[in-house]
């Protein structure tokens, strides 16, 4: 019987990560396989901590648990990555760009443009050294080094394989450091794809946007090439985040504040009436997506996806089949896109159709579960 302990920082829902940690621990445990969950702080969500055995801040759990393997999530204590990954065969599924970036984002603060570099000397060159402090600091800033990432790579080193949701994302690892004969890719596919609802196509001329409204999604790009297109459309941007007000103001500042619904953020069993009336889900990030599960969601409701080409969403947005994948940060051939499936409610409908094939055969949650109790499994 595998047993299997998750390290992760938090022990509630807070965002996609917690949620792929659940629907994991969910399945593998109605599979038979016990799960536990070692976590930091004392916060917990009952809810969120249903599927597991047992949950302790402590790394004692390991003693009382007695697990196979460990499958370490998003941990910030790099001492309590070392001390796990020592005690027992461990795998670290890497959501982001935590581990191999000061500032997390993987792009410079000044340029705005993509970092492909590993951490090193360009951290400093390019300032990302220099972060926001804490709202209660002295000082508006704070220098923030390469050593915590250092300290995080020499924690790892007895991880015995990384799991990562694109090639992209395979690639930012070996850029730093990690042997690549230690890295799968495995797509992660949470459990509302189980049996999603696929949507006949809308007649009405809806353009969504589903996702944290922080500056890396671009929304305000999305916002600039919204106010380019011709004839009637409305938007609906789903979601909160710190780039909110200052999106609220570039709408107005465009003049199509009248025709954008902001609606702040919505429990995820709402977003079906979204996906419903909308013509096509934008993807506008301009930072690199480790994977951009929002899109899986959207093709699996039968939605066409317009997507700027970056990090790992070209894994899954299949160019001029599913939706339309256009150049990093080119709001004309966003706007080009998006004005073409809303002129053609045909081919909107066409890709939707292909989309809800695509995520059918080749995003399973079944199939995910599998491939993690497989990696687990030969970890022993």
């Amino acid at each position: 019987m595998m047993r299997i302990l998750h390290v992760h920082d938090h022990a509630y829902f807070q965002g996609g990560v917690e949620q792929i940690l659940f629907d994991t621990a969910r399945g593998l445990s109605d599979q038979g396989c016990p799960q536990a969950l070692l976590h930091s702080g004392d916060a917990t969500d009952p809810e969120f901590t249903r599927p597991f055995h047992s949950t302790a801040n402590v790394v004692s759990i390991i003693d009382s648990f007695k697990p196979n393997a460990v499958l370490i999530h998003k941990v910030a204590n790099p001492q309590r990555v070392a001390a796990v990954a020592q005690s027992v065969p461990a795998a670290h599924m890497v959501h982001d760009y935590d581990l191999v970036c000061p500032r997390r984002h993987k792009y410079f603060p000044l340029s705005l443009s993509v970092c492909n570099r590993p951490a090193g000397i360009s951290c400093y060159l390019h300032m990302c050294c220099f972060q926001r402090a804490a709202d209660d600091a002295l000082l508006p800033i704070r220098i923030k080094g390469t050593a915590q990432v250092k300290r995080q790579l020499k924690a790892v080193q007895n991880v015995r394989r990384f799991i990562v949701g694109s090639r992209y994302m395979k690639k930012e690892l070996e850029t730093n450091g990690i042997s690549g004969d230690k890295i799968v890719i495995i797509h992660p596919v949470p459990a509302a794809l189980k049996a999603p609802v696929a949507h006949p196509p809308s007649e009405a001329p809806e353009v969504l946007f589903v996702g944290q409204v922080i500056r890396g999604k671009g929304v305000d790009l999305m916002l600039k090439a919204l106010s380019c297109l011709n004839g009637e459309w409305r938007a609906s941007i789903v979601g909160e985040g710190n780039h909110l007000d200052a999106c609220k103001s570039l709408a107005k500042q465009l003049d199509i504040s009248a025709r954008v619904n902001f609606t702040g953020w919505i429990q995820h069993h709402e977003l079906d009436r979204y996906y419903s009336s909308a013509r096509l889900l934008v993807v506008p990030s301009s930072w690199r997506e480790p994977f951009g599960m929002v899109g899986i969601e959207a093709m699996a409701r039968g939605r066409p996806v317009v997507a700027f080409g970056v990090g790992g969403i070209p894994d899954w947005l299949d160019h001029a089949s599913t939706g339309f994948l256009v150049p990093p940060a080119d709001i004309p051939a966003m706007t080009s896109a998006i004005q073409r499936l809303l002129d053609d409610p045909s081919l909107a409908g066409e890709m939707g159709r292909a989309g809800v094939l695509h995520t059918q055969r080749a995003f399973s949650h079944q199939a995910y579960l599998d491939q993690i109790k497989q990696q687990m499994e030969q970890l022993k």
